[in-house]
């Protein structure tokens, strides 16, 4: 990798020195920007029917970025095409690589296409079995808007976080489910992205029970209304406050974040907060209630 980043840097050198010597930044000259990008996805609380899913493999085609004024353009891979990747591997702030460094014409690139040959899902009481996903004949294609202005020679790392807490689907979970995949993606620049952290004090967990933390953005077709955005499960840890963080997200916007001690009772929201876009700017590390762990406010009523 660091000869390859080495053989880029030099090769967009040498375009500056040509460009440089046939008269600098005149009309018509072309410049070239890096830009790589890598995938991951947040610590995701599975839909009902897939809580014991180990492993989830996903085979990618293509990964294509549209420029403005222009058309679409295919990308490298990382590994030969078609290219698998375990997702729930990389979770956490874990990344892996989808596409490596390459160079892009200077321009805005408003969109990140990925197209889907196929996936599988392997369940913890059956770790021989590959079972299949459900995705449309012969491919599936996901767009995202993204905006990505190329107008330097410099690298641009974008993360590509493929939010499985909302695109795996699976239908009755409690007889003969079966699983269909339905992309959810966040893009951000990954020295932009905002990350959330927060500490659970002990004794709050419920016995048996993980916490639910659910990150909500404003719906726009609802006044005052918000949308998920994602959702992790925490698991108490052995001493001390439990920590977690939401790692990748885009910045600049509103979000609000709600845990949940007992997923199953019907309205128990056991803390709330809302961030306004001026909280998470970009690049930010945001600590929920000013640092202080998160006590259950139900349980700490009880105990009173």
């Amino acid at each position: 990798m660091k000869l390859h980043r080495l053989l880029i840097y030099l090769l967009i050198a040498s375009s500056l020195m040509m460009i440089t010597a046939c008269g600098g930044d005149r009309e018509g000259s072309i410049g070239y920007g890096e830009v790589a990008m890598s995938i991951t996805d947040a610590n995701p609380l599975l839909p009902d029917g897939a809580g014991n899913v180990t492993n989830l493999w996903i085979t990618f085609t293509d990964v294509l970025v549209h420029k403005s004024g222009g058309g679409w353009i295919s990308l490298p891979l990382a590994g030969d095409s078609p290219y698998v990747i375990d997702l729930l591997q990389f979770y956490n702030g874990k990344i892996t690589e989808i596409v490596p460094s390459v160079l892009l014409e200077y321009g805005k690139y408003t969109q990140v296409r990925i197209i889907i040959e196929s996936a599988t899902i392997r369940f913890d009481d059956d770790p021989t079995t590959d079972s299949p996903v459900i995705i449309p004949p012969e491919h599936l294609k996901t767009d995202k808007n993204f905006i990505l202005d190329v107008d330097k020679p410099e690298s641009a790392d974008i993360i590509i976080d493929f939010d499985l807490s909302q695109s795996l689907v699976v239908t009755d979970p409690f007889g003969k489910p079966s699983y269909k995949l339905n992309p959810v993606l966040h893009i951000v620049r990954a020295t932009e992205a905002a990350t959330i952290k927060g500490e659970i004090a002990q004794g709050s967990f419920i016995v048996g029970q993980n916490a639910e933390v659910t990150v909500f953005i404003p719906n726009s077709g609802i006044q005052g209304g918000y949308k998920e955005y994602t959702k992790i499960e925490v698991s108490e840890s052995d001493t001390g406050p439990t920590k977690f963080s939401i790692y990748w997200l885009v910045p600049d916007q509103d979000y609000r974040v709600e845990i949940k001690f007992d997923p199953e009772f019907g309205n128990g929201i056991d803390f709330s907060e809302d961030l306004s876009a001026n909280n998470l700017e970009p690049g930010i590390v945001w600590n929920l209630s000013g640092g202080t762990p998160i006590r259950n406010r139900r349980l700490v009523l009880i105990s009173s």
